[in-house]
């Protein structure tokens, strides 16, 4: 079966940490031009604690949901303290070869009893394009976490599909105690899923395949890649790998970890991606950093822990005939290369999507700019970052930038009264300081207070004098 086409079109954040609302058009969505192939770049700028953050870790919650995996309990900290429960709802543009469809998928979390969290409702809706508009929406499946009534609703559509089988209202009872146990989604379960898969398609042809296809999506070809990725970078300890390899018969994808420090002990399959990864992205690193490119340093076979062979290695960089281990190029490089098979994809895949947080830190701002700008020309999938260097502004088109403001009950926004002739850049550091805009974007310091509060400072800290 042809795999289905996946895009980002909104997102809509509830009581998301210091988020009471907020909603973010893509751009190709904002401006109705539903089923373009050509690149949609979203960048997501404003003041340190204004919510940018929130966002990549909103996706990267729904990630984990629709590909079926557990939250871990530390997303229980994610839920506004003024709140107990918080909301995420995202819409996708899913274009099946005989149909189109707009898909809302929703979850609503809350603190937990007996667990640290707990996923009290998801919601299904689709409408569906007829040539000329979408038609309403319509809610597909609607699940509770209550104890009470049927597992899910329409009611119909529960009782259509408990009948179709004389286990099945068994089954979908032990899916929701099992989906509840280990704090994952109900609809995107395994279990769930091959329920829905197993059912007779006239019960199931609404909803099943619009299921199938987000799971794919998330599992195959959606990318958020946080802060933490970097981490390691900036302790010069490890190199994560972001990848998505084809390896002929299936798709490979996931975050490998090399160690930068010393060498690795990998497994062989693990040396393959490592080997492939490399080769692929060797082409377009040096057009990024002339001249570069890397490769493995094979130290030979070496038993590994569990007493499997491997191999142990050392990543190098290559610039002429000057070899060096990795860890000593710049962090701006590695982090360039953690992530460069990724961008690889998104730039040829429509459906593939990266989704990344502090994407310029410790890129020089021109090869940024430089980046961006080729991705806005010629890239087909989705790019969604955060970053404080202004660069972007200048280079990448203004309904492709977004603002957090200081309302947290609206907190992003796109500048108004921008003129084709404007740079977005000096219309933004004038619209901080003289404002103009339908909401305050930057929450006024002030600078003789700042100096005062280091004064008073040192005043209350003691140190030694120095000779």
């Amino acid at each position: 079966m042809q795999e289905a086409i996946v895009r980002i079109s909104e997102i809509q954040l509830r009581n998301l940490k210091n988020t009471q609302y907020g909603k973010i058009e893509m751009p190709a969505y904002a401006e109705k031009n539903y089923f373009s192939d050509k690149a949609d770049l979203l960048g997501i700028y404003g003041q340190n604690g204004s919510g940018k953050t929130a966002v990549i870790e909103a996706m990267d919650i729904i990630q984990m949901l629709l590909a079926g995996k557990p939250l871990p309990d530390d997303t229980v900290h994610y839920i506004s303290e003024e709140s107990g429960n918080c909301s995420i709802a995202v819409k996708f543009l899913i274009r099946f070869p005989e149909k189109s469809i707009l898909a809302e998928y929703a979850a609503e979390l809350k603190r937990g009893t007996g667990l640290p969290i707990e996923i009290s409702r998801e919601t299904l809706s689709t409408a569906i394009w007829n040539g000329t508009r979408f038609e309403n929406k319509r809610t597909l499946i609607d699940y509770s976490s209550s104890p009470d009534g049927p597992v899910f609703t329409p009611k119909y559509r529960f009782e259509s599909l408990a009948k179709s089988g004389e286990d099945v209202r068994v089954n979908l009872s032990v899916a929701k105690k099992l989906a509840q146990k280990n704090t994952a989604s109900f609809l995107f379960s395994q279990e769930i899923r091959s329920i829905f898969l197993s059912a007779p398609d006239e019960i199931t042809q609404d909803y099943t395949p619009v299921i199938e296809a987000l799971y794919q999506y998330a599992s195959l070809n959606l990318f958020v890649i946080s802060s933490a990725h970097s981490g390691s970078i900036a302790t010069s300890s490890r190199l994560p790998f972001a990848f998505r390899l084809n390896l002929g018969n299936r798709i490979a994808k996931g975050d490998l970890m090399i160690r930068l420090d010393d060498p690795s002990v990998i497994s062989k399959d693990q040396f393959q991606l490592v080997s492939q990864i490399i080769e692929e992205m060797n082409a377009v690193l040096s057009s990024l950093i002339p001249g570069l490119t890397i490769g493995i340093h094979n130290f030979g076979e070496q038993l590994r822990e569990n007493g499997t062979p491997g191999y142990r290695i050392q990543l190098i960089s290559k610039r002429g005939e000057v070899v060096i281990p990795l860890k000593y190029e710049s962090e701006g490089i590695i982090k360039i290369i953690s992530v460069l098979n990724v961008m690889m994809c998104v730039y040829n895949q429509p459906s593939m999507c990266m989704i990344i947080d502090e994407l310029d830190s410790g890129i020089y701002e021109y090869l940024l700019g430089e980046i961006l700008s080729v991705f806005e020309k010629g890239a087909k999938g989705q790019l969604i970052f955060t970053s404080h260097n202004l660069r972007a502004l200048e280079m990448i088109h203004k309904r492709s930038i977004i603002f957090s403001t200081a309302n947290p009950a609206n907190r992003y926004i796109r500048l108004q009264n921008v003129k084709s002739n404007n740079n977005l850049r000096d219309l933004y550091l004038r619209s901080i300081t003289l404002g103009g805009q339908p909401e305050e974007i930057y929450e006024e310091t002030d600078s003789v207070e700042i100096g005062r509060a280091f004064r008073r400072a040192g005043k209350a800290v003691p140190y030694d004098k120095q000779d």
